[in-house]
């Protein structure tokens, strides 16, 4: 003799199930954001930390640090030729 158990789920069961999925997505997104900003912080941190000599022998001043930290592409001063 065989038993097969059905189970379907209802409606407000999926629903439920959607409800928490995106719970679930809220709070991942907000722990990557926050996660992200740490680690901006601790750049921005260790940027400032360093010398203004130390900041020219990578190619940065001291305005420079926070759009660095962020991954902004800073125009190059020595790219551009006079003419």
């Amino acid at each position: 003799m065989s038993t097969t158990l059905e189970t379907t789920a209802s409606a407000p069961d999926l629903a439920g199930a959607s409800w928490v999925n995106g719970i679930l997505a809220s709070v991942k997104r907000a722990w990557v954001a926050y996660i992200s900003w740490r680690i901006e912080r601790a750049a921005i941190d260790q940027l400032s930390a360093m010398s203004d000599r130390q900041l020219k022998d990578i190619g940065l001043v001291r305005c420079e640090i926070v759009a660095a930290a962020r991954g902004f592409t800073l125009p190059s001063r020595w790219s551009q030729q006079v003419r």
